[in-house]
């Protein structure tokens, strides 16, 4: 979130990895589909990594949905229901598929991309099974998380199949951190100048850094 004269809206945040890092912040008062539609653009060919906002099911493109939401919501599942064996057992043969995965990923670091597809489609159908399990019991606890599975299901590993791709956002979350701190201490900003000003430097200072630069050197060129 982030306030404007007064007035609630949101700071969104673009980020990639690599080399050619980018940090790229943009203010508006929606958080629909539309706006990350606009920014990313028609021709957008790359993988998204977010969390499970509905608003993201919207944008037609190749999606990494976060796994470190996911597990926080099935912790949060265990612990209100620590009593019922049968919702802990669902939660961590869920949370078994990802330390399968990860095991996987750490014996196999030169997997060809057959190897990845085949250990992908094992755990696509541990996910549908999974799913399939609660998700049409509407009364059961675990029904919401075991729905989320079969809405997202091809959508939870797809890092499996493509390497270097992070089965989380927490980068996205990591670079938003300094404007959240910002935006405690200041209250937001008075104007839209002040708002774009405010997000070009974040994008640009960032950006530098994410790319081991030095913002000084850069301001002066």
């Amino acid at each position: 979130g982030w306030r404007e004269d007064g007035r609630n809206g949101y700071a969104w945040a673009f980020v990639t990895d690599g080399p050619e890092a980018v940090r790229y912040f943009e203010y508006d008062q929606s958080r629909g589909h539309q706006v990350a539609k606009r920014i990313l653009g028609d021709d957008f060919q790359g993988w998204l990594v977010t969390d499970f906002y509905s608003a993201y099911n919207l944008i037609f493109c190749q999606h990494q949905r976060c796994w470190a939401h996911l597990l926080r919501d099935l912790h949060k599942l265990k612990e209100n229901h620590a009593e019922e064996a049968e919702v802990v057992t669902w939660a961590q043969e869920v949370r078994r598929l990802y330390d399968d995965t990860q095991v996987w990923l750490e014996e196999h670091p030169a997997a060809t991309s057959q190897e990845r597809q085949a250990e992908y489609n094992i755990l696509f159908q541990r996910v549908g099974a999974l799913g399939l399990a609660y998700a049409l019991d509407y009364e059961h606890p675990c029904c919401v998380l075991a729905k989320r599975l079969m809405r997202h299901q091809d959508e939870l590993f797809q890092y499996l199949l493509v390497p270097g791709l992070p089965p989380d956002n927490n980068l996205a979350e990591r670079s938003l951190r300094p404007l959240v701190v910002l935006r405690k201490i200041s209250g937001g900003s008075r104007s839209d100048r002040g708002t774009k000003t405010r997000l070009a430097l974040a994008s640009l200072f960032s950006t530098w850094l994410a790319r081991g630069l030095n913002p000084f050197t850069q301001c002066l060129t």
